[in-house]
Formats: C-alpha cells, structure tokens, sequence
C-alpha cells in the first residue's frame, strides 16, 4: 500500500514539474508581426487649409528620415502624391493632380498612418454664400423646384429648415430665399407630418399643386386628402366652403376635387397648362360635392373612382384629362407600365420621358426606358431595343436631345455598360460616351450640367479606380473629369434632386446626407462650377 502511494507521489511531483515547463508555440498564423515604424504623423490642420493641384504642401511629424523617400507613399483621398523632400519631421509633397479633398495618409511598408483631412480648391465649389446648415432637419429633401422669382421650393419628409423658429415646424414643405435662407413669409407648420412630400409645382395663379404620400394637412382634413393638395402663397391650405341644405353649417373641405389611391411622384407642366403625373397609382377619385343626400334635406359628397394607371394628365383648371392614356370604350386608363416609374421628364415637345423597372408599357415592350406622345402612347420612333438590363432610377437630357440614365444595370442591349449610358434621340446606345469600369455600386441621381458634364450620385466610393464618395462630374464621352472632381464626396447619403440653374454655372443638390466637402450642412448644397 505504501508503495503504491510512493509511486503515486513520484508520478504526481513529475506531472506537475512538467505543467512548469514554457509551452511551446507554433508559427503565427496569420503572419509575422510588423516591426513598429517608430513613426509619426501629425493629424493637426494644415496651414492653408485649402491646396491646388500641384501646389506643394508640407506634412508634419517624427521619424521620417528612417525612411527612403521611395518608401514613404502619400495619398490625397486615396490619390498618391509625389514626395519632393524628406527631413526627420517634415514631409514636403505634391498635391496630385486628381487629389480631391479628404483625408491625407502615409503608408510605409504596408501601414497606413491617417493625417489631416484637407480641402482642394479647383472649379467645383460650394457656394459659401448659400445657407446650407442648419438645412433640413428631421428629414431627408426628396425634390426642388427653381422659382421664377429667384427663390426655391424644397419637399420631403423633414419637420424643419433652417431653425425657422414656428412652433410646429416646417413639415414636409418649404420655400427658401435665393441665399438658401427660408422664407419665413410661407408657412406650412404642422404641414404633411408623417407624410412625404415629392414634388410641388407652381400654378400660374400662384398657387402650388403638392403631390406625395400623404392624407391630410396640418392635421385637418383627414382622409379627405389624398395624396395631392393645393395650397396658397403663404402655405395655407386651398380650401372652399360646402353649405348643407337644411342645416346651418357650413363645411370647409380642399378646394382640390381629386385623390389618389396611392403616391403621386412627379408634376409636369405642358406648354398648353395641362399637368402630366407619375405615381404608383391605380385608382383617381374624383369628388363632387353638389349632389343631394338621401333624405333630399342637405348636400352630400358623391366619388367617382377612374381606373387609372400610374400616369395622368390634369386639365389646367386640376379635373382629369380622360384623353391621355385611357380607353373611353372600357371606360378605364390603360394597362401603361407592369413595373415602376423611377424617374420622368418632359421635353420641349410635351412628350414624355419615363424610366424605371418596367419592360412593357400598354403591352408593347419598352425595357426601363421609353417615350411617350402628347396623349400618353408609346412613341414607336425612340426604340431602346433589349435596353438595360436592370433598373434604371434616373434621366436627363442633353440639348441634342439625348438622354443620358442612370442607375444599377451592367449591360444595355447585350454590351457590357455599367451603371450609367448615353441614349440617342432615337433610343439607340451612344457608343461614344463609356464609363468603363464604373462603379460596383448603384446610381440614385443624374444630372447635365450646363457645360455639357454629367453629374452622377449614388451608393458608392469609388468610380473608375478614383475615391468619390457618392458624386462624380463625367465628360461629355463617359470618363470621369480630371479636373472638376476636386471636392470630396457626400458623408451618410446621397443626392435624391437637383435644380440646375440655368446659364449661371450652378446647381442646387438636396437629398439625405449630413457633410459635402469636409463641410457640415443637412439636405442641401449649392454648388458652382
């Protein structure tokens, strides 16, 4: 038994010797371990804050001259930049000629040290004189209108712009001076809380035609709004007065005698006052509040519902035009799309331009581009034959008549086009304008700029191999400019608008994003070029 114990022991006291013993390690998975670079780079504000093309700029910090100026890689948002001169605490740089602004890193032996964010001037820049921020806040802008008075109307879902100071805000609706500031003259309040408003046109009246995802107005009117409005001048509602037979009372309803079943998404006036909408409607509602009730004592409202699809036109005094796109015979509107309309203009002949997810409209193919004649058919001379083969969210036209869209596709008519393409007046694939590589992001917003350049804006950081942030400028054939993609990039959004001010070399972008250019704003920017 003793001897038992005595072994027992001895195997113990080698059991735990051998626990004492250091582990041995393997190799390190994931490879060897960098040697620290004993280097440091300063992130403090450069003086200017604001470089040329280049001009030099001189980066401060310790440690650098361990280092061959070939070993030391600097980048302006990703540009690299040529090294001029190294000292153990200063780095002299060349500010490259496709920098743009952001921040400045130093990478060495495969470590990047962040630097100072800086600003590069060049012929694209904010419009210092445009209040941008506090901006819209609440809210996202989601479209613009440029006045003829020089002032601007903006739409949405924000509860507020410019700290406007009312009480309840300004919901879903504002109306802003020409430096940006908000015209405290015109007043929604309450406005389309909970609602979002896509676009507001202004009627020869004065009087504006609102148009959205909404059901009532200042919390009044509830379930007698329905989606479009007209308000007055100073952002009351348009209303007038319904006397009941028999009662004493009088009824204040919405001046507007229409409704819709579902979003209206674009207003566009033709030459001759009628008004062309897109939406994702089926069902207009027309109201009519002259009729008797049962009992014969007093008025009653009598609805009648048209079957319309997606597309209307408004005769100028608002009652539906049941000559566009509808069949008298049924009577209904016609089939129109099977997908959705993303995007819509009108061009100088009052013929339509529409885009979007569809690949039919009224049965006849039109795949996500199309145009259509002044009553609302299919124009068989602009053919885009297969077209893109995905979605497309936005168009434009140059003064050619061409049309340029954008949007998530990666092919048109069977040739590898990637995310933005240049269309004939006859729908045919411009074969001069190639974005190349592009993006492996998707494009929200397109714009033609008065110079003859293309702005694009979407959900990506990078276009054509160079840093962008979420806008790039394109030239007149598809590459990204040189020269006039100098300002840094959108910060948690993306450009949903824009109103181009025609012959002035600006454009006022709104949408969902918080910075433009290293500069705090909130749904708006204007810029110059």
């Amino acid at each position: 038994m003793y001897k038992t114990i005595s072994i027992l022991f001895v195997l113990s006291c080698c059991l735990l010797w051998a626990c004492r013993k250091e582990t041995a390690l393997g190799p390190y998975p994931y490879g060897t371990d960098k040697e620290p670079l004993n280097v440091k780079l300063s992130t403090e504000a450069l003086r200017p804050s604001v470089s040329a093309p280049g001009s030099t700029v001189t980066l401060y910090g310790t440690g650098f001259a361990s280092y061959k100026k070939e070993e030391l890689l600097v980048r302006f948002n990703g540009e690299p930049a040529e090294v001029l001169t190294v000292s153990d605490t200063r780095l002299e740089v060349k500010v490259p000629v496709r920098a743009s602004s952001g921040m400045i890193t130093l990478t060495i032996n495969k470590q990047v040290l962040p630097g100072p964010q800086q600003q590069i001037s060049g012929p694209v820049s904010m419009d210092a004189t445009f209040k941008s921020f506090p901006g819209a806040t609440g809210g996202s802008v989601s479209g613009i209108r440029f006045l003829d008075d020089g002032k601007y109307v903006i739409v949405g879902n924000f509860n507020d712009y410019d700290n406007s100071g009312e009480a309840d805000g300004l919901n879903g609706m504002a109306r802003l001076n020409a430096d940006g500031s908000v015209d405290r003259s015109f007043k929604t309040r309450r406005g389309f809380l909970g609602g979002n408003v896509q676009d507001a046109l202004p009627l020869p009246d004065g009087r504006y035609l609102v148009a959205g995802s909404f059901s009532h107005y200042r919390n009044r009117f509830l379930g007698r709004v329905q989606n479009m409005i007209t308000l007055n001048q100073d952002g009351s509602p348009d209303t007038m007065l319904v006397r009941y037979t028999g009662l004493e009372r009088v009824d204040t309803v919405p001046a507007l005698a229409l409704g819709f079943d579902a979003p209206v998404s674009a207003l566009h006036r033709q030459t001759d006052g009628k008004i062309v909408l897109t939406g994702a409607f089926r069902q207009v509602f027309r109201k009519n509040y002259g009729g008797l009730s049962a009992d014969g004592k007093r008025d009653s409202l009598r609805i009648d519902t048209l079957h319309i699809n997606y597309l209307a036109r408004l005769n100028a005094d608002l009652t539906i035009d049941t000559t566009y796109n509808y069949d008298r015979l049924l009577p209904a509107g016609k089939p129109a799309v099977n997908g959705g309309i993303m995007d819509s203009y009108l061009n100088s002949a009052d013929q339509l331009m529409i885009a979007g997810s569809f690949t039919t409209f009224n049965g006849a193919a039109a795949v996500r581009l199309a145009r259509l004649d002044t009553l609302g058919a299919l124009d068989p001379s602009f053919n885009v034959s297969t077209g893109p083969d995905n979605t497309v969210s936005s168009i434009d036209q140059l003064p050619d008549g061409r049309v340029v869209a954008a949007g998530y596709f990666v092919n048109v008519a069977g040739k590898p086009v990637k995310k933005v393409a240049l269309f004939t007046a006859t729908g045919a694939l411009d074969n001069s304008f190639d974005p190349g590589e592009s993006t492996v992001g998707s494009l929200m917003h397109t714009r033609v700029l008065d110079n003859g350049k293309i702005l694009i804006s979407g959900f990506f950081d990078v276009f054509q191999g160079y840093r962008r942030d979420g806008v790039a400028i394109l030239e007149p054939d598809g590459k990204l400019s040189t020269t006039y993609n100098n300002f840094g990039g959108f910060k948690n959004g993306f450009v949903t608008a824009s109103a181009v001010l025609a012959g002035r070399n600006a454009i006022v972008l709104v949408g969902a994003f918080t910075a433009f250019d290293l500069k705090s704003l909130s749904g708006i920017v204007k810029l110059k070029y």
